[in-house]
């Protein structure tokens, strides 16, 4: 992540790491939780997703294939 983007903050990169690796793992209910907890630990960082929109869309049209409806948690969870 860091070779990606040289410019990010470590704590920017820290806070994104930590974002998106564990909220596909985290039961819904338990999301407010987790993100409060990243307030608390990084006030005033707000780093955007980095999505990448051709993995997005193979992934929905696999689910459609698959007789999948292709939610965008769902998705995000494979992302």
């Amino acid at each position: 992540m860091k070779r990606d983007e040289p410019d990010l903050q470590e704590l920017a990169v820290l806070l994104r790491a930590l974002r998106d690796f564990n909220t596909p793992k985290i039961v819904q209910d338990d999301i407010p939780v987790f993100f409060g907890l990243l307030d608390d630990l990084f006030p005033g960082i707000d780093v955007p997703r980095k999505r990448d929109f051709n993995f997005e869309s193979v992934i929905e049209q696999v689910c459609k294939e698959s007789g999948m409806y292709s939610d965008p948690d769902f998705i995000l969870k494979i992302v």
